[in-house]
């Protein structure tokens, strides 16, 4: 399957930089998906061809334009006997990460042919209040990956502010500080499965809740191990009831009877659950949910209740 990354991020945070960077050092071939084809500006250096749909870049990739239906150009590209090693989509400034997502996964034969790889979302530091506004947070709250750029332009308080608004709306994305959107990673990195970094920030969290507008990210935990059929139906009861308003869930589980983490996390109703390599490090579960107008205290009775007593514990 090939790999999509998405590139998010408000007009002015860097986007364009990023996309430049990376067309010009990667050796991969990538079909890089844009709203408009005037949306991005490419580096002149790079192109070879350009036509009213397609530009060519001299490092083999190409850029298309999305004709009117995003889920129509991937069935194109899945029809094409030429291969890519990546699709990126770049998006809007004021595009919600959403749609985009599910127009891979609500679709079993462009399933088939591509998997989610990365949400990156670029966040200008000097702009944040700028930034939050409604899909602004919508980019922030499903990101994997934030490259919270322009960091030359603020104070290190600033900084500091800006971090912990971030963490606010998404508590377990990964942050990078960057200028011109040069910083510590990879230009291409999988950050939609969690990584053990990731693994390791969920676990330390302890339960919060903070709210940025009507957007919440709660944090949960529970002591006692849970039962994997419950928390399973839980999930999916969960993510079935907010429906579009749950963006984000991720989770570290201390399954009964059983050593392994088990990692679970979903976007929208889009769920899925894979047990880790590693032993279970200490007793708790830590759930993370991120979504509009969340019920705490439902969401804390419906963990609890996946709880196995020690009666059930004794008698399994």
């Amino acid at each position: 399957m090939i790999p999509v990354q998405l590139v998010t991020g408000f007009l002015g945070a860097g986007k364009t930089t990023y996309m430049n960077r990376l067309l010009a050092a990667t050796d991969e071939k990538i079909c890089l998906i844009v709203n408009e084809l005037g949306a991005i500006n490419i580096d002149e250096q790079l192109i070879v061809k350009m036509d009213q749909e397609q530009i060519e870049l001299s490092n083999g990739c190409i850029c298309c334009s999305i004709q009117n239906d995003l889920s129509k150009t991937f069935y194109q590209l899945a029809a094409k006997q030429e291969t890519f090693n990546r699709v990126i989509i770049e998006t809007t400034g004021v595009a919600d990460p959403a749609p985009i997502i599910q127009t891979i996964y609500y679709d079993e034969y462009l399933r088939q042919h591509f998997k989610m790889n990365a949400i990156l979302t670029v966040v200008d530091a000097s702009q944040m209040d700028r930034e939050l506004f409604k899909e602004g947070i919508h980019q922030i709250a499903y990101a994997d990956l934030i490259l919270l750029n322009k960091t030359d332009l603020v104070s290190s308080d600033e900084l500091d502010q800006a971090r912990r608004r971030i963490e606010q709306l998404n508590p377990t994305v990964r942050i990078v500080e960057t200028i011109q959107t040069e910083g510590d990673y990879e230009l291409l990195e999988n950050t939609f499965q969690l990584s053990r970094v990731d693994e390791q920030k969920l676990s330390q969290l302890t339960e919060t809740s903070e709210s940025v507008s009507s957007l919440r990210a709660i944090t949960l935990s529970a002591e006692r191990p849970l039962s994997r059929e419950r928390v399973t139906r839980y999930v999916r009861e969960v993510l079935m009831h907010y429906e579009d308003e749950m963006y984000r869930m991720k989770a570290i589980v201390r399954l009964q009877d059983e050593e392994r983490k088990f990692v679970i996390q979903a976007t929208n109703q889009l769920m899925g659950a894979t047990f880790a390599n590693e032993v279970h490090e200490g007793d708790r579960s830590v759930f993370v949910w991120i979504g509009k107008e969340l019920d705490q205290d439902a969401l804390a009775r419906g963990l609890k209740a996946c709880e196995v007593e020690q009666d059930e514990a004794y008698s399994s």
